[in-house]
Formats: structure tokens, sequence, C-alpha cells
């Protein structure tokens, strides 16, 4: 489960700015959209929506939660002369020198975790993981960059072994993260927080993993199919055909014999699918159709429903969508959203479907905003944060269209 993600001095975020998952009082308002947690106290939001105008920053919020993800997991196949992805945010000079910085806190295995980095282009300038292992915090390790550009390591008593760990410190590269080199090797300590990146925190799926799900079993085929006809799509089959995915590679010409040999390698054992949808005509028979000829709205849905059908562990898991709502009538995204929060996973993601923004459907803790000042750096708030917006029948989506909670478009004449 997340608790929060904080990001700072990242592409339109000039200031650090915190979404929260934590759950505000009053807790009976909505109660089936909130998760308990081991910590008594604290309860967490199942889903939070983030509206803003066209370039506000929805998206590169979301894509940084996806930066930080693939940081970890595979920051140690970093060559030494290679950079990060640094874009900081560019219309403050003073920012063009600062690093990006990156903070999540988390539930990992009924364990609470704070995970934060700050980096530039070239390097890391900060690492630290601490714990919570019986409510009370604990450092596992921090790595900072001295002022004579080398790394000072604080490693706590819990990290062991103590020589082992000392010699993976000294061989992690500046364009590496101590979590990530220590990781690959089977650290126990810290292992479960690169597990938790790598299994837990998750994109919806794309048609090639949604083919692959309904491919490895019947049953995964048989609950997509009854999804999509909860959703009022009319597909009564599904046929996928596996194919290597070294074909498409060969059939590839014009390419430089030593890609190809890479390409032929790192994709050996990698498939591609096509799918094709049967459906029924006015006379009761069967029509196939390419997967590529279906509705934007359809693939919308085939895609959306990984975030209710592939949790196979029971686990909580944590997905973040950008575009939630698009190519979808505004019905099935208020149906879907209903069908998620009955689910125990965590949901964060951004829409211009306003009639969400509705007691009937979200909490006032689950909606948020980003809007752009006028220094051009984006803010995220949320809608808690107005002191007169009442849980009764006061119409949330007509204030905030007539522009009383901000992150709306400054039309002109």
């Amino acid at each position: 489960m997340i608790i929060d993600f904080t990001i700072g001095n990242s592409i339109s975020f000039r200031d650090s700015q915190t979404l929260s998952m934590v759950a505000s009082p009053p807790y009976n308002v909505h109660p089936d959209h909130l998760l308990d947690t081991p910590d008594e106290k604290l309860k967490l939001l199942k889903l939070a929506v983030i509206y803003g105008s066209n370039a506000s920053g929805k998206s590169n919020f979301l894509s940084s939660l996806n930066y930080l993800k693939s940081l970890v997991l595979n920051s140690t196949k970093n060559k030494p002369d290679d950079t990060f992805n640094y874009i900081p945010f560019l219309f403050n000079k003073n920012n063009l020198k600062k690093p990006t910085f990156f903070e999540i806190n988390f539930f990992c295995e009924n364990i609470r975790y704070n995970y934060s980095i700050s980096l530039d282009k070239n390097k890391i300038h900060h690492e630290y993981l601490s714990y919570y292992p019986k409510k009370y915090k604990r450092n596992i390790f921090t790595r900072d960059l001295t002022a004579d550009d080398r790394y000072e390591y604080t490693l706590g008593t819990d990290l062991k072994p103590k020589r082992v760990i000392e010699d993976i410190s000294l061989r992690t590269s500046k364009n590496v993260l101590f979590l990530s080199k220590a990781s690959q090797e089977n650290s126990k300590d810290i292992l479960p927080v690169y597990n938790w990146f790598n299994s837990i925190l998750s994109e919806q799926l794309d048609t090639d993993e949604m083919a692959e799900f309904i491919d490895i079993e019947d049953s995964n085929k048989k609950a997509l199919l009854n999804f999509l006809c909860k959703q009022d799509v009319n597909i009564i089959d599904l046929n996928i055909e596996k194919l290597p995915f070294l074909d498409k590679i060969n059939e590839i010409k014009d390419i430089p014999s030593e890609v190809k040999s890479r390409l032929l390698e790192d994709y050996k054992d990698k498939f591609s699918y096509k799918i094709k949808t049967s459906h029924k005509d006015n006379e009761g028979n069967l029509v196939t159709l390419p997967f590529e000829l279906e509705s934007q709205g359809t693939h919308k849905l085939f895609s959306l429903a990984s975030l209710l059908l592939t949790n196979k562990q029971e686990l909580t898991k944590v997905f973040y969508v950008d575009e939630l709502s698009s190519a979808l009538h505004p019905l099935l995204v208020r149906n879907f959203i209903k069908s998620f929060q009955k689910s125990n996973n965590q949901l964060i993601c951004a829409t211009h479907d306003t009639h969400l923004i509705n007691q009937e459907y979200l909490r006032k803790d689950q909606i948020y905003f980003i809007e752009k000042n006028k220094q051009q750096a984006s803010e995220l708030y949320s809608l808690v944060e107005f002191d007169n917006v009442r849980n009764d029948r006061q119409n949330w989506e007509l204030r905030y269209l007539s522009g009383s909670f901000g992150a709306t478009p400054n039309l002109k004449n």
C-alpha cells in the first residue's frame, strides 16, 4: 500500500509536492473506499483522482512515479557513462543546478518503509531507506554525496552481513541506486523493497500483456469476457495467437547485424500476440474481427480490466493510470470506479471526467487538483483543503467548473 508520494524539481514541479493516500476524518463517509493498515490509527484511500487543465502537470506527476519505479528496477543496467533522464524545473535558473527529488512512503509485507532519492543528470546525490519494524523508525541505509564527490554511507545495525553490505556499497556506481545494487546481490533486508516496486507498483497492462495474461489460464479469459459483458461490450469470445518475437525481428530489413544479434538475444524468450474477437451478427452467426478493428473504448476497457483481474496473489497492488476516461462513456467510467473501490487495491489516476467530482462516487480526500502558478510551476492540492465544501448535496462538480477550486483553463474571449 502506498501512503504518499512526493516529487520536487521535476519537470513542471519546482517545489516539493505531495499526494497523500492517507484518509481524513470522517471515516464513516464511504467507508468502503478505505483500506485498513497495520497501523490501527492510519486508514488509506483506495483511489485518488487528479484534475487539472491540459498541460497543468497531471501526466508529469504520474510519469514521475513510473520513473522512480524504473530507476529502482533498472539502474543496475547503467554503464559507467550512462546518464539519467534528468529534467529539472526549467523556468527558474536556480533549479537548473539542483537535483530532482523523489520520496515515497509505503507498506511492504505489513511494515512501513520510507525511501527517498535525489539525482542530477550524472549521479545520485542522496539515497535513504528506513522502516518501522516495531512502530519505531530505524535507519536501513543513508547514502550522501560529499563535497569531494565521494559517497558517505550510514548503514543501519539491522543491515547484515556488514562486510558484504559494505563491499556492495563500494561497488555501487554513481549512476546506480544502492537499493538496486543490494537487491541484485540478494540482500535479504533490502530485497522486499525492490520486490514491492517490481510487483506491487504497477501501470495498467498494455494489449500484449493482457493477451499473455489471457493465454496463461482459461479462467483469466472468462473473467475478462465477464468484465466486458458488464460494460455492455458484446464480445462473446477471444482467440489468442502466440507468436515468437524472434519472427518479428527476423522480418526487419536493413538492420545492422550487431543490433539484430542483440535484439535476438534480448527477446529470445519473448512472444507477441494476435487477438481476435468474436461477435454475433443479427442472425446469430459468429463474426470474427482482428482486435485492431475494435473501438478505442474497447481497447481502453481491455487495458483497464488489468486493474481488476491480474492480482492473483490477493495483495494490495498500487496502480497508476493517466487519462483514465479517454475514449470511454462517462457511465462506463463511473461503473469502473465503483467496481475498483470494491477491490483491495489502490489507484492513482488523472482524468477530465468531472462527473466523478460528486459525493456519490468519491470522498473529498480522494479528489486532487493540479494547477500552474504564475511562475509556471505545478502545484498539487486536495479538495479537503477547502473549508466550505460540505458532504451534503452540494454540487462539487458545478463549483469546480465555475472556478471555485482552481485547476481549470483560463479561457479568453
